[in-house]
């Protein structure tokens, strides 16, 4: 069970932060296509910035380092 959460930690880390790394290496084209997109809903709608995707692109790499390293653990632990 705990290298199950292991796993999906693993799993959800690793794609929130290559999510966050394409929104920052892509910021201008997708916000303007938001804004196309949807037009005038977008006026009160206070979207994250550039620095806050690479923060959270760090944040999210540290996370997948430290589930990794349990399933390692883990591996080892149980063989």
């Amino acid at each position: 069970m705990i290298e199950l959460l292991g796993w999906v930690g693993l799993l959800a880390s690793f794609a929130m932060a290559i999510y966050h790394r394409y929104m920052y290496s892509n910021y201008k084209q997708v916000y303007q296509y938001i804004n196309k997109k949807y037009g005038n809903n977008t006026n009160n709608v206070e979207f994250p910035s550039k620095d806050d995707h690479l923060r959270d692109t760090k944040k999210y790499s540290y996370y997948t380092a430290f589930f990794a390293v349990v399933l390692i653990i883990i591996n080892m632990y149980f063989r």
